[in-house]
């Protein structure tokens, strides 16, 4: 089972043309002013040179110094900036090779033709989700769409519900609110030749959510996964997205392996490596996270079943919520949302315009006329879990999670209470602990990364508390 290899060397970037380089921004430039609402139904984001350069420079060239019939693919190509690197940075190497790009916009293809940026690379128009070639390919490298798609104006991809079935049918990988970068990658990994490469720069968020679990156990059953996070500056100020490069080899040899390293000043270095992986949700590692795994006896979700508050749809259908404020606010209870929520503080204001009648509470939860803990995960700020005990019993909205504790043999052994839970769930040694596990990849956590989280026993959380570990 052998390892993907990089280079000991810096990554510089390749070299370019400079009146090559400079034609290709004031493209860039022209798309971006023309065709605005474009770019943003479906998902589009061109990616910076550096970065392109730096994608090709991870393309394993000893598989093509021999290899005659060489096929390059770009999907929802775009401008096709990664097909025309290849021809201007490595003529050589891929002067016979044919290279093609799939692109879903009309208005794209015909900018292309009439400036001819793409010279001989053929240009094929279909939505690359349902494009059925009849060829496979060598290398797949390229920048694909972002987002969920729908045609609501909560999303950014506008799918009517027919072909999103369609998506659905033909993924293995789909599940829940799917993001169409993860379709992306089965597709492309299908069309990949045995021993064949992927190049992808995507969010990393296929790294640890629900949503992508069938994707993850889908890499891990088809090749080497090496991950490498870029962080999440690369497509400021158009976008506040955390990127990594997927590299991907289509291989046996590479069954259930990961790779995950990093892409700092100009080098990569590695994280870490499972050669067993098979499809665990992948979280970063240094000293500090596992000296917390290491002190902690259990995990937040051996000890609570965790739920998610009903989120703005479910409310706004409900029989039982009305938005205009009732006559007589002694017999209704706001909605709270993440907002209401502080650390260790509750602010019981309307702070959403939404009433419930008391008597009907229990109708939209049953747990919400019980006291109990919630916390809020959105740590954009400053990393902080905001959590604290609901003892007025008021019904929730959003992103807010409930702690409902679970009564078993095993949980009867945990000695921590719940005012200690609340300041340990508040404290500087979970907020680091999640920043550095987590980094960028999201700004809100799921149940599934809450129910992973470290949890001391009381001696262990005085331990905590007398190390200086911050």
């Amino acid at each position: 089972m052998k390892r993907i290899r990089y280079p000991q060397k810096r990554y510089e970037p390749l070299l370019v043309r400079e009146e090559a380089l400079v034609d290709y921004k004031i493209h860039q430039s022209i798309v971006n002013n023309n065709l605005k609402g474009v770019k943003k139904d479906y998902g589009m984001f061109f990616t910076p040179e550096r970065i392109v350069d730096f994608m090709l420079n991870l393309i394993d060239a000893t598989k093509y110094s021999d290899k005659k019939d060489i096929t390059i693919l770009e999907p929802a190509c775009g401008l096709a900036q990664f097909l025309v690197g290849i021809r201007r940075n490595q003529p050589a190497l891929f002067k016979q090779a044919k290279l093609f790009g799939v692109e879903i916009n009309q208005d794209i293809i015909n900018y292309l033709s009439t400036v001819n940026i793409a010279g001989d690379i053929n240009i094929i128009r279909d939505d690359y989700l349902l494009w059925q070639p009849e060829l496979s390919f060598d290398l797949v490298i390229g920048n694909p769409p972002y987002g969920i798609p729908s045609l609501s104006k909560h999303y950014t991809i506008k799918i009517d519900p027919a072909t999103k079935e369609k998506y659905k049918s033909l993924y293995v990988t789909w599940y829940g609110k799917y993001n169409v970068y993860g379709a992306f990658i089965e597709q492309s990994i299908k069309l990949l030749q045995p021993e064949g490469q992927l190049i992808f720069i995507v969010p990393p968020t296929f790294m640890i959510l629900d949503e992508f679990k069938k994707l993850r156990t889908f890499l891990s059953q088809n090749g080497g996964t090496a991950i490498i996070y870029l962080g999440p500056d690369v497509f400021k100020p158009e976008a506040d997205v955390s990127s990594v490069v997927l590299n991907f080899i289509k291989s046996d040899k590479f069954t259930f392996r990961l790779e995950l390293l990093e892409y700092i000043d100009n080098k990569i270095s590695t994280i870490k490596i499972n050669p067993h992986w098979q499809g665990e949700v992948v979280k970063f590692e240094t000293d500090y996270t596992h000296t917390m795994e290491d002190i902690c006896s259990y995990r937040l979700g051996d000890i609570y079943e965790i739920r998610i508050s009903p989120r703005t749809p479910e409310i706004k259908h409900s029989p039982y919520i009305r938005k205009d404020s009732p006559f007589r606010v002694d017999n209704y209870l706001p909605l709270l949302n993440g907002r209401n929520l502080k650390c260790n503080k509750i602010i019981y204001n309307n702070l959403t315009g939404y009433w419930i009648k008391k008597s009907e509470v229990k109708k939209l939860r049953g747990y919400f006329d019980i006291p109990h803990i919630v916390v809020g995960l959105g740590f954009r700020e400053n990393g902080k879990v905001g959590a604290a005990i609901d003892e007025k019993c008021y019904p929730w909205m959003g992103d807010v999670y409930h702690l409902l504790r679970k009564n078993d043999l095993f949980t009867m052994k945990f000695n921590l209470s719940d005012s200690q839970i609340i300041a340990y769930l508040n404290s500087d040694y979970v907020r680091k602990y999640i920043k550095e596990v987590y980094r960028e990849i999201t700004y809100h956590l799921s149940i599934t990364q809450l129910k992973s989280l470290p949890l001391p026993t009381e001696k262990e959380w005085q331990k905590i508390k007398k190390m200086e570990i911050l």
